[in-house]
């Protein structure tokens, strides 16, 4: 699904996204619900200041994969936080862009379409350097599930700290640096 993003292919959806908010706080205030538009705002604060953590990661094709993610007719959303006080990922990006193309094929392989679901990532090194994944929706277990889900496992092993699944939701773990 990845596609190459050109300037003013990303900055005619950026723009859609951003009329989208304005049109939802205009709507609120319309309608006189100022606490509404305070929420909204506050929502695009957190979200603007996570895309800057993200950026200052040095890790331009995950984030570039991550920004553009719900831009690409995957059967999900994808939420994002960085909690990190290390400015530089940037050795370790090509393993967590590989897993997280892995996860989010598998997931949206996987999924309902039409129906409410989303992913949150996380990406954290409060601790330890890790990655996250956290899908709430609808998942399609069968035998093709199972065996997905054993090549990840088998594939990242070594990094995959905790794995939990079942119809409606799947956590992983992803630790960086073992």
């Amino acid at each position: 699904m990845t596609e190459k993003w050109t300037a003013i292919n990303l900055m005619r959806h950026y723009r859609h996204d951003w009329l989208n908010h304005l049109q939802l706080i205009n709507g609120y205030l319309a309608m006189g619900r100022v606490e509404k538009v305070e929420v909204l705002i506050n929502e695009i604060v957190v979200q603007a200041q996570n895309e800057s953590h993200l950026s200052n990661l040095n890790m331009d094709q995950l984030a570039e994969e991550i920004l553009t993610f719900n831009w690409q007719g995957y059967s999900f959303l994808l939420n994002f936080e960085v909690v990190s006080e290390v400015v530089d990922w940037s050795k370790w990006e090509q393993s967590i862009l590989m897993y997280f193309q892995d996860m989010m094929q598998l997931l949206d392989n996987h999924t309902k379409r039409g129906e409410d679901q989303h992913a949150t990532l996380l990406i954290n090194d409060v601790d330890k350097k890790t990655i996250e994944i956290d899908f709430e929706g609808t998942l399609r277990i069968d035998d093709r599930w199972c065996e997905n889900i054993s090549r990840i496992e088998q594939q990242y092993g070594n990094h995959i700290e905790q794995i939990e699944w079942n119809e409606s939701e799947c956590y992983v773990k992803y630790v960086v640096e073992i």
